[in-house]
């Protein structure tokens, strides 16, 4: 005989035994607690663990679909609970189905009660283990974006000291005549290779506060046309590299109140893709004011995007193309879009397969000086 904690609630001494000896029949040694109201069942539910609730639907001072929400409302998600009757009607059957109820048994056919028992602890424990699993998971994805936090804070002192000896070994070799070109060349390369892991560690700090919900915006004026200048300049080398000419277009002064490190984070983010998937052909990169709103785009030549992946790209860890070829994160697009909707504006693309992209990122000026 199998061990079973059964909480009965039953105001018929007669229909407890009915049970008590159908559950028998089915193979159980149940240890049949029987309450009859309200207080009873709460108190019974503080002294469990029990392995199943059967509650009696209609009975003078108590019925089973409040017996159900005290259940429930005292944390018992999880206890199997089953209805039985002598006389429900289909839509109360249904109602108490809806509200939580695993099954329903007529007294005149005890003969469900096992087999309703049995599946109901059945169902209660593949709830119990899904819970526990993703309980497991909601802890794991805690710890991984704790670990990122506290690995990019790590990562970035070592990384600034070596930048700044970096520049400072620039200067001294700028100051040599005649200057050690293979020296300035190897210099230059891990200077860039520095700047590019700089940017890695940065985007994994900006990943873990997006997660952990604590982005923080710190907007001051400045004027978009500036940055993209100030970019052309910076990507001069990657360009050049890739064999890409860059046409600027920024004939007039675009300013607003926006976070400049974080706007210029997207932008660069933009140009940078464009220099990976441009194909070596022409590339745009432009800021304008139309509308009342800042706009700041970059236009390739490149493989584009099909249409069906063109929105979930700006999803976490999405990419269009394979990671193998091209590499990356699959996090630049989706950290461009929260802070463009933190700002209160937003990022979108136009593109076509085999024909190229264009990127635009849009924001409302702010208070623009």
């Amino acid at each position: 005989m199998r061990p079973l904690q059964v909480l009965l609630v039953e105001d018929s001494e007669d229909d407890a035994l009915l049970v008590a000896l159908e559950l028998r029949r089915g193979g159980y040694a149940a240890a049949v607690t029987r309450v009859q109201s309200a207080a009873d069942l709460q108190a019974a539910l503080q002294r469990g663990p029990w392995d199943v609730v059967i509650s009696d639907y209609s009975m003078p001072r108590f019925n089973g679909r409040e017996a159900l929400r005290l259940v429930r409302a005292a944390g018992g998600g999880e206890i199997p609970f089953v209805l039985v009757s002598g006389h429900i009607g289909e839509e109360s059957a249904v109602e108490a189905l809806k509200a939580g109820a695993g099954d329903f048994v007529m007294k005149q056919n005890l003969t469900r009660l096992v087999p309703a028992v049995e599946r109901e602890m059945r169902d209660a424990l593949i709830r119990r283990e899904r819970r526990e699993t993703l309980e497991a998971l909601q802890r794991a994805v805690a710890a991984r974006d704790q670990f990122l936090s506290i690995a990019s804070h790590e990562l970035k002192t070592p990384l600034t000291a070596l930048q700044l000896q970096l520049q400072s070994l620039q200067r001294l070799l700028a100051g040599e005549q005649p200057a050690d070109e293979r020296m300035v060349t190897k210099v230059r390369t891990a200077t860039r290779s520095a700047e590019r892991l700089g940017e890695l560690v940065n985007r994994l700090l900006e990943v873990s506060r997006l997660t952990t919900g604590q982005l923080e915006l710190s907007p001051e004026p400045f004027d978009l046309a500036e940055l993209v200048r100030r970019l052309a300049e910076r990507f001069a080398e990657p360009l050049e590299d890739a064999g890409i000419v860059l046409a600027i277009h920024a004939p007039a002064p675009v300013r607003g109140r926006w976070d400049r490190g974080r706007v210029e984070t997207i932008a660069a983010s933009m140009l940078s893709n464009a220099i990976k998937y441009g194909a070596g052909r022409p590339v745009d990169l432009g800021a304008a004011l139309r509308d009342g709103v800042a706009r700041l785009w970059v236009r390739d030549r490149g493989i584009g995007i099909a249409p069906e992946d063109q929105a979930r790209i700006f999803e976490r860890f999405e990419r269009a193309v394979p990671e193998h070829h091209y590499g990356g994160f699959g996090v630049g697009l989706w950290v461009a879009r929260l802070v463009a909707e933190a700002h209160g504006g937003c990022i979108k693309v136009e593109s076509k397969k085999g024909e190229g992209s264009t990127f635009t990122l849009e924001l409302p000026r702010g208070e623009a000086p």
